[in-house]
C-alpha cells in the first residue's frame, strides 16, 4: 500500500511552517540568515523542505505564488538505482530512505536524481548526503509525515497514493477554472509519491 502527499499549490500561504516542522522533527541545523522573499527554494544538506515563493505582477494587481519543494520520493528512484552500495531505497510505504551508514560518498545518487534533490555535507569531515525521508520513522509509527501535520492550510495532505490522486482529479474536476488539468508527479519519471 503504497503512501503519498498531495501538494495543493492553491491552498498555500507561503508561511513555512512545513519547513520548520522538518527542522524541529529531523534535528537539523538552523542557519542565521534572512528568509528567502521571492524565488527559488534553497534546498541543503540542513535544509530537506522550503517553499518558493514567487511574486506575480497581473492586471488585477500583485499576487503571491508558493511552492513546497522537497524530495518527490519516485515510485522508481534514480537515485536508488545509481547507488551501487544500495544505500537509498524505496520502502513499499512510499518513502524513498537513505542509509548513510552504508554510504560510501559517491554522490552518484545526486547526479541521477532528475530533481537534483540529494544534497551533500561539503562543509563537514565525515560527511553524508542528505535529503526528505518523508518522515518514514512517524509513518511506521502510523503518524503523518511532520511537514503536513504542521500546514495550517491542509494544504498538504498524506494518504494512499492512488487515494490522492483520485482527489487530485475530484478538485481539478469541480474547479477547472483554479486548476490546471494535470496532477504533476502521476507519470513524471514513472510517477512519484509526492503529488
Amino acid at each position: 500500500m503504497s503512501k503519498g502527499v498531495l501538494v495543493d499549490v492553491t491552498r498555500c500561504v507561503g508561511c513555512g511552517s512545513c519547513a520548520v516542522a522538518c527542522k524541529l522533527y529531523n534535528g537539523l541545523e538552523w542557519k542565521a540568515g534572512t528568509p528567502i522573499i521571492s524565488g527559488k527554494a534553497a534546498l541543503a544538506a540542513e535544509t530537506w523542505t522550503d517553499v518558493e515563493r514567487h511574486v506575480v505582477e497581473h492586471e488585477a494587481g500583485t499576487a503571491w505564488r508558493f511552492v513546497k519543494t522537497q524530495c518527490f520520493h519516485c515510485l522508481d528512484p534514480a537515485c536508488a538505482s545509481a547507488c551501487f552500495v544500495s544505500a537509498f531505497k524505496r520502502t513499499p510505504e512510499g518513502p524513498v530512505v537513505y542509509n548513510e551508514d552504508i554510504c560510501v560518498g559517491c554522490r552518484y545518487c545526486m547526479l541521477a536524481c532528475p530533481f537534483s534533490i540529494p544534497k551533500y555535507e561539503w562543509d563537514r569531515q565525515f560527511p553524508r548526503v542528505r535529503k526528505c525521508q518523508m518522515c518514514f520513522s512517524r509513518i511506521e509509527e502510523g503518524q503523518v509525515p511532520a511537514c503536513v501535520a504542521a500546514c495550517p492550510t491542509e494544504a498538504i495532505k498524506f494518504g494512499k497514493r492512488s487515494e490522492l490522486l483520485e482527489e487530485a482529479h475530484r478538485r481539478i474536476k469541480a474547479d477547472p477554472s483554479k486548476y490546471i488539468d494535470h496532477v504533476y508527479g502521476e507519470t513524471e519519471v514513472g510517477g512519484t509519491s509526492w503529488l
